[in-house]
């Protein structure tokens, strides 16, 4: 029967390098699975907006969300004014009471 023989001070370079070969092991398998994932994601993506572009949909989209936003401003803007008016109306009170 041989037997092999390992000299002691290797034993804690052997430790070492067995976990970071299993860890190396690991991160290669999650980067493939990732390139995976994003290639199918980049795929339904793409799909999608052809889709989308085919139909007019996207066009749609953004048209409805442009008026959601100008409608919005609007109503900000009224608002604001609004507000002004009513802070002129308070400091203008303000200043007959203290006089």
């Amino acid at each position: 029967m041989s037997d092999i023989k390992v000299p002691s001070w290797t034993l804690p370079i052997l430790a070492g390098v067995i976990p970071a070969c299993i860890a190396w092991g690991t991160m290669q398998a999650q980067a493939q699975s990732t390139q995976e994932d994003l290639d199918r994601i980049r795929g339904v993506v793409e799909k999608t907006a052809e889709t989308a572009q085919e139909t007019g949909q996207l066009s749609k989209v953004n048209e409805a969300k442009i008026e959601a936003i100008v409608s919005s401003l609007a109503d900000q803007a009224e608002t604001a004014k609004e507000s002004d008016e009513k802070l002129q109306q308070l400091i203008e009170i303000m200043l007959q009471r203290s006089s």
